[in-house]
């Protein structure tokens, strides 16, 4: 037995808790709460990061899938009873969205229901139907949550706006301190971009190839794959594109990295440029601006929260290979001056309110404002 406050985290597959979470849980783990992990399981058992955390099964699909789905809510119930967790912690839409259709009569008596917004799943400018019905579900189920958290500024004012009925807080989103401890990048490596992502045709990486090949100095790295639950993978017709002729020996493709690999490859660049569709606060561009990385981005939800065209980057239409260009044009066409003074800007615009400690202290600070503190 413990008198620690448990928190129980759910998320959809253990690679958004490796990649998003892990770092909170340890956290969290060290301020003095217990910390409990449901997501799918793992092929070939829980890995060592994951195992401090007892993680249960918990399989909450990715696509709208009612057997995998039904069985999920089904089986919630259950762990919550073993767990009794003080904090059930939401993550990702995925698991969000169906697991607050429980009747709170069902859940432990007592236990907070807190749930962190990386990004809706709908948009809101430009909304389609499936946005508006989201967005609605999304309002009607607030009330649900004793507590919001959001990472991009957008999301939070356009629900203040809607007046969410739940107790609604910005946490923003962090990285480590060693991403501001990397040297700023060389001038003439200015040619030299990174992305960082999964190959999937939301994050634009299709568009990003086809503009990397209309530019001809510029160089690119891809740091990523697609997950096997991913629904719109590419990685196939990645590695047919590049092995083309007019990007032949001009793109590396690296596969997934460790945080260690990929400071590494930070290191190397000049750029960073990150061409998705939608997107939460991206962490990937908070890395390269902490990094002195200029970063080319998408007109979108997070980035344009991140980047100010022409200071820190430069910001471009979505969904266009020619804007993507553009912008890595104006990029590589910047002086030996204009490009160091960008540089010091990028790590300016995310310092100190980026860092990941400071975030965490939100955290912190939001858990006790409902009542469990650590």
């Amino acid at each position: 037995m413990t008198d620690r406050p448990t928190i129980l985290h759910v998320a959809a597959v253990p690679f958004t808790a490796r990649k998003l979470l892990l770092p909170q849980m340890q956290h969290s783990a060290r301020a003095g709460y217990r910390v409990r992990l449901a997501c799918a399981a793992e092929p070939g058992g829980w890995g060592a990061d994951l195992a401090p955390f007892e993680p249960l099964s918990l399989a909450f699909p990715r696509q709208l899938k009612l057997g995998p789905l039904a069985r999920a809510l089904v089986s919630l119930p259950g762990v919550l009873r073993t767990v009794r967790p003080d904090i059930l912690h939401l993550h990702s839409p995925a698991a969000a969205l169906p697991a607050r259709l429980i009747p709170r009569s069902a859940l432990p008596k007592g236990m907070k229901v807190v749930y962190t917004v990386h990004g809706f799943a709908h948009q809101w400018e430009e909304a389609g139907p499936r946005d508006r019905v989201l967005a609605r579900v999304e309002q009607a189920l607030a009330s649900r949550t004793d507590l919001m958290l959001f990472q991009s500024k957008e999301d939070f004012d356009e629900s203040e706006a809607r007046q969410f009925a739940t107790r609604l807080r910005l946490l923003g989103n962090g990285v480590e301190d060693e991403w501001f401890g990397l040297r700023p990048p060389h001038p003439d490596s200015s040619a030299t971009v990174l992305f960082v992502g999964r190959l999937v045709r939301e994050k634009g990486v299709l568009e990003l190839l086809e503009a990397v090949a209309s530019v001809p100095h510029v160089r690119l790295m891809l740091a990523g794959a697609a997950l096997d639950t991913d629904r719109d993978g590419v990685e196939g017709v990645v590695r047919a594109r590049i092995a083309q002729g007019d990007l032949s020996g001009r793109v590396e493709q690296l596969g997934m990295l460790s945080r260690r690999e990929l400071l590494q490859v930070m290191g190397r660049a000049g750029a960073l440029v990150l061409p998705s569709y939608r997107e939460g606060v991206p962490r990937s561009v908070i890395e390269a601006l902490a990094a002195g990385r200029p970063s080319v981005v998408t007109d979108i939800r997070g980035c344009r929260e991140l980047v100010r065209d022409g200071v820190n980057g430069f910001v471009v239409a979505p969904r266009s290979a020619g804007s993507l260009a553009q912008g890595l044009r104006q990029l590589t066409n910047l002086t030996t001056a204009e490009f160091t003074t960008m540089s010091h800007s990028a790590r300016a615009g995310v310092d100190p309110e980026r860092r990941e400690s400071a975030v965490f202290q939100r955290l912190t600070d939001a858990y006790a404002e409902i009542g469990v503190a650590p």
